[in-house]
């Protein structure tokens, strides 16, 4: 009998297991595709409001500011109702995704309000419909993300490697959007019916997009072995617990302010002098692709809070060529290549933020409370977005701005250039500056995942093996490089 045995060459690459294919990841990101157009659309509510409808901008703002400090509270509500949710057979976060559906649909029916209304009925049917979608529907999104993420991909490594990888392929969404959706808008001109008609067109296939995440992810049957319901407590002592989790927010608020600024809109209208213009500015961001394909390189080689400094310091460089660039085309697509990068590092990586203060919470003995920490970051950025709707309102309101006039006042036009150029400038930096100091607890990331498996590993009485399908945290590589080749 002759025995055959394998070689094994000790020198071949070993592919990384936490790794996720770009064939996993693209289905995985289709909500954000569906979500970045649902945001594009809804930068254009203030310029809707005050062109087409012709509602007084003052008054467009103080609702908005109303309106936001609602979603605040909503958001906060968001991330305790997901993280209290029973385990159900599609899961835990998995059935919140379908939330996307009544975004899309409010969107669509406030887009479509009816120009024959009076102004009280107006300033009704888009504040309602408006509240409902970011009071309540989009926290449900925003906060049951990460924990799905977390759930899907238990990993460090995994939802680093993901969150990198959908910025990729977002970005490209993105453009594609950007473009397409100021040439659609410009179509509706000023036309309330218009208008209705193109956000149904819109809303239909997006909400089609946004759901293939949850036709194809289903939540592993591990995940749902949970500890007791979380209770109001649980989530106070967290906050009073982990600073962290308010630096993060804070950086969250600060780019929720410059981030959601809606004179863009204004600018190409009475600026360059034609809103679907608006689309070629979609053109500086492919100067950012090779920028975004080092994202899942970059992840590995430096702390995210660092990207974010770094982009933010360059963001800002790039909303002051803002105040010079008037009508010149080549300035805009400029500055839009450079801003862009600011916002880019904390809107995709931000879950990996939010699951590593999960980690730390663990770490201090208590739950990790993934839902509440996404809700607590969305509280912030919705608190930003007020603070910009607050802003934009009152900047046009003192400078005269007049949305049913063709041609705008010297002191209006000065007015929407400060709202695209030194206001979100300066707010770039100071997030800059927050980022930097956050990367304390990024220097500790590792240590503390480690010291967390071990302690389950302790409690459990399990090897290794058996912890790797805890979620949440890297310690499992970290523990296995630590003791490579020792007893």
């Amino acid at each position: 009998m002759t025995s055959h045995s394998t070689a094994v060459d000790a020198t071949a690459p070993v592919a990384n297991p936490h790794r996720v294919s770009i064939w996993r990841v693209i289905p995985w990101s289709t909500p954000g595709f569906s979500m970045n157009a649902l945001i594009v659309m809804t930068g254009y509510f203030s310029i809707y409001a005050t062109d087409t409808l012709a509602l007084n901008p003052a008054v467009v703002g103080g609702l908005l500011v109303a309106a936001k400090i609602v979603d605040a509270i909503g958001a906060l509500l968001a991330g305790y109702i997901v993280d209290r949710a029973p385990q159900t057979r599609l899961g835990k976060a998995r059935p919140f995704e379908l939330s996307i559906v009544a975004c899309w649909a409010l969107t669509a029916f406030m887009f479509s309000t009816p120009g024959s209304l009076g102004d009280v009925a107006k300033y009704a049917w888009i504040f309602l419909s408006y509240l409902l979608l970011t009071a309540l529907f989009m926290p449900l999104y925003n906060a049951c993300n990460p924990l799905y993420t977390a759930r899907v991909f238990p990993h460090r490594d995994q939802y680093s490697d993901v969150a990198a990888k959908s910025g990729i392929v977002t970005v490209f969404a993105g453009i594609l959007i950007t473009i397409g959706m100021p040439i659609a808008i410009s179509t509706a001109g000023k036309d309330p019916g218009a208008w209705g008609f193109i956000a149904v067109c819109i809303a239909i296939p997006a909400t089609l997009v946004g759901l293939v995440r949850f036709w194809v992810f289903r939540e592993p049957r591990e995940a749902g072995v949970e500890a007791d319901r979380v209770r109001v407590k649980d989530i106070v002592l967290v906050l009073r617990s982990n600073p962290y989790i308010w630096v993060l927010s804070l950086m969250g608020m600060l780019v929720g302010v410059y981030g959601t600024f809606t004179a863009g809109a204004y600018y190409y209208r009475y600026i360059v002098g034609d809103i679907a213009l608006m689309g070629i500015a979609s053109i500086g961001f492919v100067a950012t692709i090779p920028f975004i394909l080092l994202f899942p390189i970059l992840v590995r080689k430096v702390s995210v809070s660092r990207l974010v400094a770094i982009t933010s310091f360059i963001g800002a460089v790039g909303y002051l060529v803002m105040m010079f660039a008037g009508a010149n085309i080549g300035l805009i697509l400029v500055s839009a290549a450079l801003t862009a990068l600011a916002a880019l590092p904390i809107n995709f990586l931000s879950p990996i933020l939010i699951i590593d203060n999960a980690t730390v919470n663990e770490w201090k003995g208590h739950r990790r409370l993934e839902s509440v920490g996404g809700a607590v970051y969305a509280f912030a950025g919705t608190v930003g977005a007020a603070i910009a709707a607050g802003i934009s309102g009152v900047v046009l309101a003192v400078t005269g701005y007049s949305g049913t006039a063709d041609q705008q006042t010297g002191f209006a036009l000065a007015g929407i250039v400060a709202l695209n150029s030194w206001i979100p400038a300066l707010l770039a930096v100071v997030t800059g500056l927050v980022a930097l100091f956050y990367h304390r607890l990024e220097g500790r990331i590792k240590q503390i995942s480690a010291e967390v498996v071990e302690r389950r590993e302790r409690a459990a009485g399990a090897d290794t093996a058996t912890v790797t399908n805890v979620g949440g945290t890297e310690a499992v590589r970290q523990i296995r490089e630590e003791h490579d080749g020792r007893p």
